[in-house]
């Protein structure tokens, strides 16, 4: 099948995706209050120094897919359309993790002065369904890209950022939270509801 449809449907997903991320953390940010960053340097350092170059390489892979030939890689058509479906899947699922963060958003670990717990919506059952919700995107994408550097690269990358906060994200919590959120901690799975209660 043309590979001109596939990137078709990655191109569009990714908009909308992102689309949707800035608009809610431009939301968050005229009405969330003051906040204070409290980001590991290592995390910030890890996302500064790839995001613009990855940014970059992205964009000219959107216009001249060509350009990175080179790192694709054979996948049967049946996966490309699993990476259709979890494109499309991505988009209703970020709405909704989004909406239940609301200005609690931040792409950045972050404490608002007003902070809230949130446990409605996918948090209801999820402690991390952003990160299960990006993952299943950049999933998404290395299915419709066949292609190493655009889609393993970002889906490696996610990962080591997930490895790098996660500890601390839960830590910050706890510390914020106290026993509500170490009550929530055992209710909830980590970035699939848990089978089992």
């Amino acid at each position: 099948m043309n590979q001109t449809f596939f990137h078709l449907i990655f191109v569009i997903t990714f908009v909308i995706f992102w689309g949707i991320r800035f608009y809610f953390q431009a939301k968050a940010h005229r009405g969330g209050g003051d906040y204070e960053f409290v980001e590991e340097d290592r995390s910030l350092t890890l996302r500064k120094l790839l995001g613009l170059p990855f940014l970059l390489l992205f964009l000219a892979f959107f216009i001249r897919p060509s350009i990175l030939a080179f790192a694709e890689i054979h996948l049967p058509l049946w996966a490309q359309w699993l990476g259709v479906a979890l494109a499309i899947l991505a988009i209703p699922l970020i709405v909704w993790v989004q909406w239940a963060l609301d200005v609690n958003f931040n792409s950045s670990l972050h404490i608002r002065e007003e902070h809230t717990m949130i446990s409605h919506g996918p948090y209801r059952w999820v402690r991390h369904p952003m990160y299960t919700v990006l993952l299943i995107h950049e999933l998404a994408i290395l299915l419709l890209t066949r292609n190493l550097i655009i889609g393993g690269l970002l889906l490696g990358m996610q990962l080591l950022v997930v490895a790098l906060r996660l500890r601390h994200e839960e830590a910050l919590m706890v510390e914020t939270f106290g026993d509500e959120y170490r009550q929530y901690m055992q209710r909830t799975g980590r970035f699939l509801p848990r089978l089992f209660a």
